[in-house]
């Protein structure tokens, strides 16, 4: 059971005629919600709703999931609802689901958790990084190299997005990433390529005349991983 995006209300305390205003997604917003969400999960386990359903909740910020026994997601967001009334806020029923493992999948902190498949065809329950994930690299990969920062300097250029990828590819490595790895290195090759070339007023895709070596030596382009074993093995 999925809830997602706790939204505090702009609301004077009951008990208080303090007003209280929290900022959703500003640089406070994390640091407010896990004050709040720590009120809500000492009374969810307080009030012994995680022994009852079995229902173990995992949080980030203002993200969290319910994990819990088939048949007990239903009553577990009805209580979950009811504890976040009482504690001022509002839940986000638009991005609030049930989720039915391994028959369906829900996305959680930027991953897609579900049932996945080994090289033996082996299913599994596991995580892979999710599409909108990708897609929102792609997109800032794809406005970085646009004609707009054609006055930049291509070590400048290549320096921002390699920043990009070296945070992404550090977080996304969880899973059966290498195919998901492998499409970010084409697309990013491609678009530095062609946004070399448009910047020196060329036409042409680029592939012979801006090797490997220009992009990643000279420039100094961020390598994606190629092999599982060059991922890094711990996670802060």
């Amino acid at each position: 059971m999925v809830a997602d995006r706790l939204r505090p209300l702009e609301a004077a305390a009951r008990r208080s005629a303090t007003q209280i205003t929290f900022c959703v997604r500003g640089v406070s917003s994390p640091l407010l919600a896990n004050c709040y969400f720590r009120r809500f999960l000492l009374a969810w386990r307080g009030h012994g709703h995680q022994d009852q359903l079995d229902a173990h909740v995992v949080n980030y910020a203002d993200d969290l999931v319910i994990c819990c026994r088939p048949g007990n997601a239903a009553e577990a967001l009805a209580r979950m609802s009811v504890l976040m009334t009482r504690l001022g806020l509002e839940v986000n029923t638009a991005k609030t689901r049930i989720a039915r493992l391994p028959e369906e999948s829900f996305d959680f902190l930027g991953y897609t958790v579900g049932r996945f498949f080994g090289k033996d065809g082996r299913p599994y329950i596991g995580t892979r990084p999710a599409k909108k994930s990708v897609k929102s690299l792609l997109r800032r990969i794809h406005v970085r190299t646009s004609s707009q920062w054609y006055p930049d300097e291509p070590k400048n250029t290549v320096a921002r997005i390699s920043s990009l990828l070296r945070g992404w590819c550090g977080y996304f490595n969880q899973g059966p990433v290498m195919d998901i790895y492998e499409r970010v290195r084409t697309y990013t090759d491609r678009r530095l390529r062609r946004w070399l070339m448009r910047r020196a007023g060329k036409q042409g895709a680029g592939f012979r005349q801006i090797p490997d070596e220009y992009l990643y030596e000279t420039l100094g382009l961020f390598r994606i991983p190629r092999r599982r074993i060059d991922l890094p093995r711990a996670k802060v």
